[in-house]
């Protein structure tokens, strides 16, 4: 398979978990009322909500949303200070540091969490790994840990990820003060791609990444086909991981609740179809919504993706959205304060509202 294939199968793939674009191309439902303007971080957890859209189960339900395709955090977060964003499918790190920088918003329910399959013996699929290349000379976490600090861990500065690996690492011993010597952090969820790229790639700027799913099997995939082995250091089993959050704010809480909670009476009819759905039905539905909403100018041409990539595909059993629960909230607040992100406590009831969850 030459190069160029595997690269666009990477970008494909990516706007699956609707990765790489910044705000602003967006897709919206015609001639309906004032639109719910929701932006998506770039990773399986906004599925449900990707497949409400694409099976057009919101506007049955009266609801008009408009998808923004993004990850990048400075962007994003500077569109719903102003005002630009009502909502946003995020990690429960970037909500708690929203709040912190006094967002008039509100987190109304999960969005995704990891959970038992019943479909499949009650396993719960890998949902964030991190890995390397053959050209690295870690093969264990303990590897990576013996070796010192040398900044040799790539991830997403701040995110549900760097609490887990924070979490991880301080359980095995390492100070609280020395875990960020380990990281080289990147800022922005749409950087994922890139550095998923250079990790399959075999490239020494990238010797160690953590990645969350589809981003991490597709980067095992792809390193696959080019001849590259992927070692996977840990799956974090055993650390509880953050639900991702819907995040809205304060004014359509206020002014257009109804509509919220058609929202999430939607999001619930979109679990249970995909729960009930086949894996061929889930992937090819997720690979039109990456190509209609991330990649418009890709309709219509033949998409190659490397050998045996919807057999590796993690594709998990998705919860129904529930209210955030107090400890799974102040565990990351504790988590955000002691790294600085936030400068003082933030309270649980004065964050939640989980009026609309029906």
């Amino acid at each position: 398979m030459n190069s160029s294939m595997t690269r666009r199968a990477f970008l494909i793939s990516s706007g699956m978990a609707l990765a790489g674009v910044l705000i602003g191309r967006v897709l919206t439902p015609a001639q309906q009322p004032k639109p719910i303007r929701l932006s998506m971080m770039p990773a399986q957890d906004v599925v449900p909500v990707a497949f409400a859209f694409e099976q057009g189960i919101f506007s049955k339900h009266g609801v008009n949303i408009e998808l923004v395709c993004g990850g990048n955090a400075l962007e994003r977060n500077t569109a719903f200070l102003s005002g630009r964003l009502d909502a946003l499918a995020v990690d429960l790190a970037s909500a708690v540091l929203l709040l912190g920088r006094q967002a008039q918003g509100a987190i109304a329910g999960t969005v995704f969490e990891p959970v038992p399959d019943p479909r499949n013996n009650n396993n719960t699929v890998r949902t964030v790994a991190m890995l390397t290349h053959k050209f690295s000379s870690y093969r264990s976490l303990d590897d990576v840990i013996k070796s010192g600090p040398k900044r040799q861990i790539t991830l997403v500065q701040p995110s549900d990820m760097e609490y887990l690996t924070d979490t991880l690492l301080q359980g095995k011993g390492v100070k609280a003060r020395d875990v960020d010597q380990y990281y080289t952090g990147v800022e922005d969820f749409d950087k994922i791609q890139l550095i998923a790229q250079m990790l399959g790639a075999g490239t020494v700027s990238v010797q160690v990444a953590v990645l969350p799913e589809p981003h991490a099997t597709l980067t095992e995939v792809v390193a696959q086909a080019n001849g590259i082995e992927i070692f996977t250091l840990t799956d974090y089993k055993g650390i509880a991981v953050p639900p991702s959050v819907l995040f809205f704010s304060r004014q359509v809480l206020q002014e257009r609740g109804e509509t919220v909670r058609k929202f999430f009476h939607a999001l619930r009819e979109s679990i249970a179809m995909l729960n009930s759905s086949s894996r061929d039905f889930i992937i090819d539905t997720l690979i039109r919504v990456g190509v209609n909403v991330c990649f418009p100018e890709l309709r219509g041409q033949e998409l190659k993706f490397p050998e045996g990539w919807r057999e590796r595909l993690r594709v998990p059993y998705f919860p129904l959205p529930r209210a955030l629960r107090q400890d799974e909230f102040d565990a990351l607040v504790n988590w955000a304060l002691g790294k600085r992100y936030i400068r003082e406590k933030i309270a649980f009831t004065a964050a939640t509202d989980f009026r609309f969850l029906g």
